[in-house]
């Protein structure tokens, strides 16, 4: 992990703070959120893993946050370390996790998110 803006979202883009409130406060499908930076090593390994967790889980939508080109919103959401990940359910963060999780705790932290 390392110590602390383009957002990507899977199909899309997040280019300011009122796509952050259409696209993740008022989503109405789970919103995994991926606070990141290009030059951390973890946040590099950690993306194709994501991704892959989120084509096995299509009601869940992975939003990707370049903590240097969008400082705005990392300090809105309190980031000190990438990655960050969080959960975002009916406008709500509902989890989260820092840093890179094994496997078996990945796996954990999808089964937990509701299928729908």
């Amino acid at each position: 992990m390392f110590r602390l803006n383009k957002l990507i979202k899977s199909f899309g883009s997040i280019q300011n703070l009122t796509n952050w409130e259409n696209d993740v406060v008022k989503a109405s499908k789970p919103v995994l959120v991926d606070f990141y930076a290009t030059w951390c090593g973890p946040c590099k390994r950690l993306t194709p893993i994501l991704e892959q967790k989120v084509k096995e889980h299509p009601n869940v939508t992975l939003i990707k946050i370049d903590i240097d080109q969008h400082e705005q919103l990392a300090n809105q959401n309190n980031i000190e370390v990438v990655p960050t990940v969080m959960l975002f359910q009916n406008g709500k963060k509902v989890n989260n996790f820092t840093g890179m999780l094994s496997p078996d705790n990945l796996n954990k932290f999808f089964d937990q998110i509701p299928k729908q």
